[in-house]
């Protein structure tokens, strides 16, 4: 007697929801190296450093990856070919880049690799609960984008307040509301998968945790970064 089994129509199979999950961290590892070697690369050239970030021009740089990231979301929504969707992540990758070029000017290279490892366990850790839980995410979710707008708008008021002990606390927030939106992201783009929303769902689900894994590194260096003298 043999056994058959059946799938729902529309529905993938564990090993393609795993093979694209895989492409899903492919394409956040190549964002993240794009964003890395393009900071290292402007911060390596005093006069790039000087035109983007003095004058005017520092607040273009400060605000552009905000107006990238709409931009983008706006665009993927309208389906572009899957070339075209990796392309623009890589561009944006390469916007953000440039907007934290000033980390391998003001912090050492060690503090640096510290807090990038650091992000890299935890972001590791949270992602697999979210990718393997079955316990259902959305309140954490709802709860976190909360979170983040609060600390988007407290982070651009201390733009101008700029003060160290509220960035400190901002940082330490931040950890925390990305840390759990790793997890709920992770949940969102495996489902999303398995019910094949999006043909750019590997590109659309990379930009989130692209995102999240950044944010987490950036603030852990801000709060355990030694600076250079």
């Amino acid at each position: 007697m043999s056994t058959t089994t059946y799938m729902a129509p529309g529905y993938l199979g564990a090993s393609e929801i795993n093979s694209k999950m895989a492409g899903v961290y492919k394409h956040m590892a190549l964002a993240t190296l794009v964003s890395m070697l393009t900071a290292l690369a402007i911060s390596s050239v005093p006069a790039l450093m000087a035109f983007f970030f003095t004058g005017w021009m520092k607040w273009v740089t400060i605000f552009l990856p905000l107006a990238a990231v709409m931009g983008f979301s706006f665009a993927l929504n309208s389906n572009p070919s899957r070339e075209l969707a990796q392309l623009m992540l890589v561009g944006f990758s390469m916007i953000m880049g440039l907007s934290f070029a000033t980390i391998f000017v003001v912090y050492k290279l060690g503090s640096i690799v510290t807090a990038f490892m650091s992000a890299a366990i935890l972001f590791g850790v949270m992602s697999f609960y979210g990718y393997f839980t079955k316990k259902s995410l959305d309140s954490l979710g709802k709860f976190m984008f909360v979170g983040l707008i609060a600390i988007i708008l407290a982070s651009i008021v201390n733009i101008f307040i700029g003060s160290s002990v509220f960035s400190m606390v901002i940082s330490s927030l931040a950890i925390i509301i990305f840390l759990g939106l790793t997890a709920y992201d992770t949940q969102k783009i495996r489902e999303m998968i398995m019910f094949g929303d999006s043909r750019n769902v590997e590109v659309i689900g990379a930009l989130s945790l692209y995102l999240n894994f950044i944010n987490i590194f950036l603030s852990l260096l801000n709060l355990f970064g030694e600076k250079r003298e």
